[in-house]
This record gives C-alpha cells, structure tokens and sequence, in this order.
C-alpha cells in the first residue's frame, strides 16, 4: 500500500495532543478546468521507493519509503498534458515531459453531458529529476514511469452536476481507523509535544484470533513551502505493550528500529505520569526522544488503530 492506514490513524490518535498545519491547497475550481492527474514512480537509491502524485487543489505529494519508514513532502506543483512541474525548497526541482506509451481507458460524456473524452494513459516521465533528500538520505533519478489522467470539464444536467468527475474515477488510498471501545484487552497511548511537533503512540489488542501491539512515531514540520511528514511504524507480540485498566497504567518495550523503554501512570490528578527512554528513527531528521521536557501522554482504553 502506498498510505499506511495505522500511520494515518495514528495522525487522528494524536491530533488532540498537538495541532499540525492543513496541507497546502491551490485554490482553483476544478469544475472550471481541465484537471490533469499524475502517479510516478521515481528511482532511488538506499534501497528506498519513491511515488509522486498530485491532488485536484494541484497539491503534489512525494513519498518515500522504505519497510515501515516513510517520509511525504506536499508542496504545490503543476501538472499539464505535456508533464508537470514541481519543486521542493532547496531539496530539489522535478521538471519532466510526460510520453505516452498505452492508452488505459478513454471515457466520453455521458447522456445530456458535453465535453471533450477524459483520457488514462500510461507513459514515461523524462526530464529533469534532481532531488536530495535531508542529510543524503536518499537521491532520486530520472527517467520515471507512470499514469496520467486528463479530465476535462463537462457540463451536465443539474442532476449530474454534483459529481462532475464521477465517470473517471483515480484510484486513492483511504485510511480509517476501528475503535474496539470497551473490550479489556485493548488499550491506545498517545504521547506528543508542540515544541517540535513529534508524536509517538501504540496499540495492543488481544481479542479471540490473537494478540498484538504496533507502535508508530512521526514528526511534522513546514519548511521553505513544503509540509514534510516523516514517520516510522512497528509491529510486535502483544507483551510488547502492557497495561492495567484498573490501573490507568502501561509499560512499553517497542521493537526494533525503535529503541528503549516507557512506563506511564495516571495519577490521582487524572494527569498522566510519562517517563521514557524511545527514541523514535528518522529519514533525514534527528531521532525524536519522546522523554524530553514537554512531552505529555494519554492513555485510552480502545484500540484505535485500523
């Protein structure tokens, strides 16, 4: 999968704890355009993945990866039928011309619709691919090969008028997270600090079929235009994660890449008692020490992860 839905579901566990910024959005009306979407697929080294697209509010998204870390930068970009055109601070510019190669789909305007067809093809994306990531974590190369689709606008009876963009559906990633609220088997900690926005949060869920924990860090920093979220995830036996409901505690032993160890205790103030040693690894960024000053954790009685 190109999104992780725990990843994501973990942005939603802690949004309470620390607000990040909304991703950045063009403005335009897509009904009032032709919309030109883009997937591709760029070369990398260390090992690492990396995927572009755009959004319709022309915001494009680059995600790189590799195993359970990840680190996405959105930025806005343009995208035309010749190619697109994007560029990320001082990391680097994707400027590529889009060739052709298959013909995916072609779909015309439905009944009592007018408009040109909306077009999928797939192709070869060739130009300039100059991108280095923080500290040299990775290098991206060209060419690339990927999809794009043109959706030109059409008008449509005003009963179609609602879903426009309907008939040409782009394949999308949804997250969503399953709360298990109530079972005593299940339980969620949350811990972030505004003072750099970093966050680390872990589930364990014992139910009929097994047991199990995952543990996910990540931080979210806007720099020179872009939002830049990097984030690692972890799954590991349920005894990786120990609490007690009555008692409103928990101890942690997250695997590997993350690294040390964490008690929390709700204290008579209802106030949560954190100490912990998890360093939480990075692409291009400094390891987050969630026992630093300014920390604070939650501990939820659900599994809130999907």
């Amino acid at each position: 999968m190109r999104c992780y839905s725990a990843f994501l579901a973990a942005i939603a566990i802690v949004a309470s704890t620390a607000a990040f910024s909304a991703p950045l959005v063009s403005g335009a009306d897509p009904e009032q355009r032709t919309v030109v979407r883009v997937e591709l697929d760029l070369k990398t080294n260390n090992d690492l993945r990396a995927h572009l697209e755009n959004s319709l509010d022309g915001t494009m998204t680059l995600e790189i990866r590799r195993q359970g870390e990840i680190v996405k930068y959105e930025v806005p970009g343009e995208a035309t039928p010749a190619g697109l055109k994007v560029r990320f601070g001082s990391l680097g510019t994707i400027d590529v011309a889009f060739t052709p190669t298959t013909t995916l789909g072609s779909t015309k305007p439905g009944k009592g619709c007018t408009g040109a067809p909306r077009t999928v093809r797939e192709g070869v994306f060739s130009g300039t691919v100059d991108f280095t990531g923080e500290r040299d974590y990775v290098r991206l190369e060209g060419p690339a090969t990927g999809s794009m689709s043109v959706i030109p606008p059409w008008k449509c009876p005003e009963v179609e008028a609602a879903d426009p963009y309907s008939p040409l559906p782009l394949a999308a990633a949804a997250a969503s997270g399953r709360r298990d609220a109530g079972e005593a088997g299940a339980a969620t900690l949350s811990a972030g600090t505004r003072a750099c926005s970093c966050y680390f949060a872990a589930g364990v869920h014992h139910h009929r079929g097994g047991a199990k924990s995952i543990f996910i860090g990540y931080q979210v920093e806007n720099r020179e235009g872009m939002e830049i979220v990097r984030g690692v995830e972890a799954r590991a036996p349920a005894s990786a994660f120990e609490f007690d409901r009555a008692a409103g505690t928990a101890t942690l032993h997250p695997p590997s890449p993350f690294s040390g160890e964490a008690t929390f205790e709700t204290l008579p103030s209802h106030r949560g008692r954190w100490r912990s040693t998890i360093q939480v690894p990075l692409l291009g960024a400094d390891p987050i020490d969630t026992g630093a000053p300014g920390f604070r954790a939650l501990l939820i009685p659900e599994y809130q992860f999907g």
